[in-house]
C-alpha cells in the first residue's frame, strides 16, 4: 500500500489513467462531467451529442501519430563542421502537405553547438519524423521475426537516411553506429499507447484538474499540448496547484539566497 500526502501529479498518458485507478476512483471520474475541448466547440451538432463521463472522454481522446528515429554516430574526418547548421528541416515530399506521412523530417546536428557531445573526430546526428509515422504499419510487428522487424525498420527509415544524405552526402560511408527507433520503441520503452506523440490539439484538456481531490494531470494531452516546452508549462502549473502562494514565495526567497534567482 502506498500513501501520499497532499496529492498526486500524474503525467502518465491519459489513455492509461483508467488502469491506474481503483474502482472507487474510476466511478468518481466516470460520473464527473467531461471538460469542454476545441473539438466540441466546433461541432455544430454538439447539442445532440450524448454526454460522456470524464474517464470515457479521456479514453476517446484522439491520438496523434508516432515517431520514427534514426540515431547516427559519424566519422567526421575532413568534414567541415563550420559549413553545417545545428538543425535542419527536410520536406521529403514538398510543401503541399507538411503533415503528410514522413514528409517533414527534422535533422539535429548538436555537435555544431558543442563538440564535446561526441569523441574527437566524430559527430552525432538525430533524424526523425515527429508525429507523422502511422502506428498501423507496425501493428503486427510483434509477430515478425527479429530479422523481419529489422528489415521493416530499415525500409521505413530510408526517408530519414535521404534527409541526412541531403546534408552529408557520404553519411552512410561515415557511419560508425546507426540505431533506428520505431513506434514500437516508443510504445515499449516510453509506455506510449500506440507509440503516440500525444493528444490531437482539438482534444486537449483545458487544464489538469480532476474530480478526485488532490489528483492533477499533466503532460502532452493537457493544454498547451505536445513538445517539451508545452509539457514543462503544464507540469509547472500542476506543481503550482499543489503549493500555496506563500510557499511559492518562500521557495523563491531560498533560490534567491542561493544565487539562483
Amino acid at each position: 500500500q502506498k500513501v501520499v500526502s497532499g496529492g498526486v501529479i500524474c503525467n502518465a498518458p491519459v489513455w492509461s489513467l483508467r488502469s491506474l485507478l481503483d474502482d472507487a476512483g474510476k466511478q468518481l471520474l466516470e460520473t464527473a462531467e467531461a471538460p469542454p475541448n476545441k473539438r466540441q466547440s466546433i461541432n455544430d451538432d454538439n447539442d445532440a451529442t450524448e454526454a460522456k463521463g470524464y474517464l470515457t472522454n479521456l479514453d476517446e481522446i484522439e491520438q496523434t501519430r508516432s515517431f520514427l528515429h534514426l540515431h547516427l554516430a559519424l566519422d567526421a574526418t575532413d568534414l567541415d563542421l563550420t559549413k553545417l547548421e545545428a538543425h535542419y528541416t527536410v520536406m521529403s515530399q514538398g510543401l503541399s502537405d507538411p503533415t503528410a506521412e514522413l514528409n517533414m523530417i527534422a535533422v539535429s546536428n548538436p555537435c555544431v553547438l558543442d563538440d564535446t557531445l561526441a569523441p574527437p573526430g566524430t559527430i552525432v546526428l538525430h533524424a526523425y519524423g515527429a508525429g507523422n509515422e502511422p502506428y498501423h504499419i507496425w501493428n503486427n510487428s510483434t509477430k515478425l521475426k527479429r530479422s523481419e522487424y529489422n528489415t521493416l525498420k530499415e525500409q521505413r527509415a530510408q526517408v530519414l537516411w535521404d534527409a541526412v544524405e541531403s546534408i552529408i552526402p557520404d553519411a552512410r560511408s561515415r557511419t560508425i553506429l546507426s540505431l533506428i527507433g520505431s513506434p514500437k520503441t516508443h510504445e515499449r520503452y516510453l509506455r506510449r499507447p500506440n507509440g503516440t506523440y500525444g493528444a490531437a490539439t482539438e482534444d486537449l484538456l483545458p487544464d489538469g484538474s480532476t474530480a478526485i481531490g488532490g489528483l492533477v494531470l499533466c503532460g502532452d494531452s493537457i493544454f498547451p499540448g505536445i513538445g517539451v516546452p508545452a509539457v514543462a508549462v503544464n507540469g509547472a502549473g500542476a506543481a503550482n496547484a499543489m503549493v500555496s502562494v506563500w510557499d511559492h514565495w518562500k521557495a523563491m526567497d531560498r533560490l534567491k539566497d542561493q544565487g539562483v534567482l
